[in-house]
């Protein structure tokens, strides 16, 4: 199929016009380039195509309007020169650009989000961005993307230039692994509260956490991931009882599958809204599904307000579901009351497991194994000190064979079965009441029989004062062995039921 032709007249009046001419209003300078990168912009997420073409094969767009529009590498948009291009949806594309200062300077690298000129007169639109950026302003939070400046060009392209970011969506990564560990859910969750705690703290109410909305953000030069909260257009002041985005009767505003009970029937919520929509993250991630799946809109709202949560999985921890369950009771004072109080308790629950190898699960088998072969030692001694007691003018003490057993692993348990914190390096191992073999209790020797005793000590025959042939011996151990064996098999039986 023949590309089509750019229009030079439409991209002349949207490239040409001087920075003075942009109505915008800047909420702070995007961070300058570094001296030692002003050759290398150190952001790869993005496409450098210099030709319609190579942009049309580079990202599979077959759209023509798109085409027609799209900003080329080493185009100027007001202030801002574009390096290349990142995305494009039906409102508009977003670029890689940098600002050009007055002396020259470049920024590093910001996103620029250009509405078409077809929307202009959306004031949706419009007031999405300037929430972005009002919010933006009052928040400094590493947690979440800052925002540097929105406006309108005269031709009516309204535009928010933001962070570029380098990296994946949360949803993405689950669309790839599925299922994510407890202990890497808690860490993740962990910096999405520290987040959503300097968005409550400023006086807002995000409205729409989803994975969508989670941002691994990954930094060029050492690889380490920072998770940030994007997307605020229908973010609120929790003060804010008249919204104008609410303004069409029946119109909700945020994700059905993940949205509060009480924000679909009023949308003027608080931020335990965002603790709820967090906890159904929570659980998303731990068993690669939502807690409940519907046909409609309509069907995930009547859910989350009416059905009981699904009991998360037995391999979830105990400790860690409890959590989960409490961010997502249907009842908001039942739940966190703050960012701060469940991520307290999330810290709480990773720093008591932080002695688990969360990437090694024959880690735990290991204990497990380790457990098994500590009692075994310990019967096999406590038997030999039934076949020969030392000499001693008191009754050899057996020593106690420990018996282990497994934690309730079903959902919804309470603090009773819980994992207790370890002392020491090494957790401790719950334990039931001890087994102690019957032994039948030795007399003691008299002072003559003590001082008549032999240097060695003999295998007494049970049936009379004579000492005990070979062959009664051989017949003891024998019978020993047995008992011993018998008791390693009930052990063992014990320990896996």
């Amino acid at each position: 199929m023949a590309l089509p032709l750019r229009a030079e007249q439409g991209l002349t009046e949207l490239t040409s016009h001087h920075e003075n001419l942009v109505k915008s209003t800047l909420i702070e300078l995007p961070p300058d380039l570094e001296e030692d990168s002003l050759d290398d912009d150190g952001v790869a997420d993005f496409i450098r195509a210099n030709s319609v073409e190579e942009l049309a094969r580079e990202s599979s767009i077959g759209n023509e309007e798109v085409l027609n529009r799209v900003l080329l590498p080493g185009k100027r948009f007001g202030a801002y020169h574009i390096l290349g291009f990142v995305a494009a949806g039906g409102m508009g594309e977003i670029y890689a650009a940098q600002r050009l200062k007055e002396d020259g300077r470049r920024s590093r690298p910001v996103a620029l989000k250009v509405i078409t000129a077809e929307y202009a007169n959306d004031w949706r639109i419009i007031e999405r961005f300037k929430r972005e950026a009002r919010i933006s302003k009052a928040i400094r939070s590493k947690h979440v993307v800052r925002v540097y400046e929105f406006g309108e060009s005269p031709q009516g392209h309204a535009f928010l230039a933001m962070e570029l970011l380098s990296g994946e969506e949360l949803f993405d990564r689950l669309h790839r692994e599925r299922i994510l560990s407890a202990r890497t859910v808690g860490e993740l969750s962990l910096q999405i509260l520290k987040g959503l705690h300097r968005i409550h703290e400023s006086g807002f109410v995000h409205r729409d956490i989803k994975p969508e909305n989670i941002f691994f953000a990954r930094d060029a030069k050492s690889g380490e991931e920072t998770v940030k909260i994007l997307d605020f257009g229908i973010a609120k002041r929790a003060d804010q009882k008249s919204d104008p985005l609410l303004s069409v009767i029946g119109q909700i505003y945020g994700t059905p599958q993940y949205l509060a009970p009480e924000q679909a029937v009023n949308p003027d919520v608080d931020h335990r809204a965002d603790l709820y929509s967090l906890g159904v993250v929570m659980y998303e991630c731990v068993t690669g599904n939502l807690p409940f799946e519907a046909d409609t809109s309509y069907g995930f709202i009547v859910a989350h307000q009416n059905d009981d949560i699904p009991m998360l999985p037995s391999t979830v921890d105990p400790e860690f579901a409890e959590i989960i369950y409490r961010a997502l009771h249907k009842d908001p004072a039942a739940r966190f009351q703050s960012a701060l109080e469940m991520g307290r308790v999330i810290k709480k629950w990773v720093d008591d497991t932080s002695w688990v190898e969360a990437k090694d699960p024959s880690f735990s088998m290991e204990l497990e194994i380790s457990a098994i072969d500590s009692s075994m030692d310990d019967l096999l001694s406590s038997a030999k000190t039934q076949v020969s007691p030392p000499r001693s003018e008191s009754p050899p003490s057996s020593r106690n064979i420990p018996a282990f057993h497994r934690e309730d692993s079903s959902p919804g348990i309470q603090a009773a079965a819980r994992r207790t914190p370890a002392p020491s390096p090494r957790p401790a191992v719950a334990k039931t009441e001890v087994y102690r073999p019957p032994q039948k209790k030795a007399q003691a020797p008299s002072t003559s029989e003590a001082l008549a005793a032999p240097d060695t000590s003999e295998l007494r025959n049970p049936v009379g004062d004579e000492p005990a042939t070979e062959k009664d011996a051989r017949t003891a151990q024998i019978i020993t062995g047995v008992a011993l064996g018998v008791l390693i098999l009930a052990l063992i039986w014990a320990l896996f039921l």
